[in-house]
């Protein structure tokens, strides 16, 4: 496939991913990203097109970056709630098993 075209494609699905938030594909896409950028450059130099997609890969994976940073601390606050949190949610899930009256369900 030529440069551009690879290129291309790469963007189109990482900004795929993006916009579904599918995280196990944009992992997979910037690990694919750290293999294949090398081996497309060892085919020599970039021409003017070539270097304008891959402008645009790189701030589509910027973009993808911030998005997990910011998801991956979203969760960590959430799991932090949730830790915080941990004893009345045990005391809840016992409670949980008896009815309105305090009779075992």
């Amino acid at each position: 496939m030529p440069r551009r075209a690879a290129l291309q494609q790469l963007s189109r699905q990482l900004s795929e991913a993006m916009v579904q938030q599918d995280w196990e594909a944009m992992g997979e896409l910037s690990a694919s990203l750290a293999k294949n950028i090398p081996l497309l450059a060892e085919r020599g130099a970039w021409t003017v097109p070539e270097k304008t997609e891959l402008l645009q890969l790189r701030k589509i994976h910027a973009q993808a970056v911030k998005i997990c940073s910011e998801e991956k601390e979203r969760l960590g606050l959430h799991l932090g709630a949730l830790q915080a949190n941990k004893e009345g949610w045990v005391a809840y899930a016992a409670l949980g098993e008896y009815d309105t009256e305090g009779y075992q369900a």
